[in-house]
């Protein structure tokens, strides 16, 4: 407890907070406040001014500046621990929140090697698979080059025609309008067959030069086109020789069948084939057999054809083996009576 007049500028401030003015005012303020309350301004002692006194006066002890030392420095180590607790929180999220961002660039970089390896492999196939096709490629060139060679190579032979006295090739040279025309028609006549000449012959001399007419003494000659009656009799009055086959048969029945057809549709040539087949086989039962089964196919008809066959031989092997069977029996009954025979006399 400390007096008015004992009180520093400090405690003054402090116990005059509640009241305005310089110490002078704040301290006859102060005292006529007390008189009124009835308390002696010059004996009234305050709480908490002693220690200040001490500190100010000089007579602070050593123990308790140790203990106020004390206390500031707990409560500075205090500060510190909770500092570093702070600062230690603070590096851990941060650790944790770069951890989190390298974990992540970790993630899209290796999402970005799998997407290029995957496009290094797509690209890897499609260079493979234009390489496979050029390569067919080329082969189908090469293959269009042979058969252009050997076209080539056939045409000169069928405009080289031979000379069958000789044995040389005759060539025929273009007619340029410069030579003679009757030493070019005689070449033309020494380069052509003994068939060509035998058509010729069949057309009027009028008509030599005619384009027409020796395409349409030509193709009579040699086509196919007048053929197609002479096929389409033969493939309806087919039926099967004796000592036929059933393979000889069918190929000769397909063979008619295109010539007849050469542009038709194969399933109708088939179809055509089929049915020639079918009637022109001598065994009515195999014919049954066939109708029953409703083939499609003239190959699928073949080989139920030879099943058959095959079956009505072992058929017919079971019942010869039958019949020498009781054949032989009956011989044996008939040895077994004879000496019975011989004994009644």
């Amino acid at each position: 407890m400390s007096k008015l007049c004992g009180l520093n500028v400090v405690q003054l401030r402090e116990e005059l907070q509640k009241r305005s003015g310089n110490k002078e005012v704040l301290v006859a303020r102060l005292r006529e406040a007390l008189i009124d309350e009835g308390k002696n301004p010059d004996e009234f002692k305050f709480d908490g001014a002693d220690e200040d006194n001490e500190i100010s006066t000089g007579t602070f002890t050593t123990a308790k500046m140790m203990e106020l030392l004390l206390s500031m420095s707990t409560e500075i180590k205090q500060q510190i621990k909770e500092q570093s607790e702070q600062i230690e929180e603070q590096s851990e999220r941060q650790s944790e929140r770069q951890t989190e961002e390298l974990k992540q660039i970790k993630n899209q970089l290796k999402h970005v090697k799998l997407e290029v390896a995957e496009q290094i492999e797509k690209q890897s196939t499609r260079i493979e698979m234009i390489e496979q096709k050029l390569d067919r490629q080329t082969v189908e060139v090469d293959h269009k080059i042979d058969k252009l060679k050997r076209e080539m190579e056939q045409s000169k032979k069928m405009a080289m025609p031979l000379d069958h006295a000789s044995g040389r090739t005759l060539k025929v040279p273009a007619f340029d309008g410069e030579m003679s025309w009757n030493v070019y028609k005689t070449q033309f006549e020494a380069a052509a067959t003994s068939d060509s000449a035998e058509v010729l012959q069949t057309i009027p001399a009028e008509n030599h030069f005619n384009y027409e007419v020796l395409v349409s003494a030509l193709d009579l000659r040699y086509g196919e086109e007048h053929m197609k009656q002479i096929y389409r009799s033969q493939l309806r009055n087919r039926t099967q020789r004796s000592g036929e086959s059933i393979q000889q048969l069918a190929q000769d029945i397909e063979r008619l069948t295109l010539l007849l057809y050469p542009t038709s549709d194969p399933e109708h040539r088939d179809e055509t084939a089929l049915d020639t087949f079918i009637k022109a086989l001598r065994d009515s039962e195999l014919k049954q057999s066939l109708l029953l089964s409703d083939k499609r196919k003239l190959k699928d008809a073949v080989a139920h054809s030879l099943t058959f066959e095959s079956a009505k031989q072992a058929s017919k092997s079971d019942v010869r083996l039958r019949q020498v069977h009781e054949e032989c029996s009956c011989q044996k009954v008939v040895v077994k009576r004879e000496p019975q025979q011989h004994g009644v006399p």
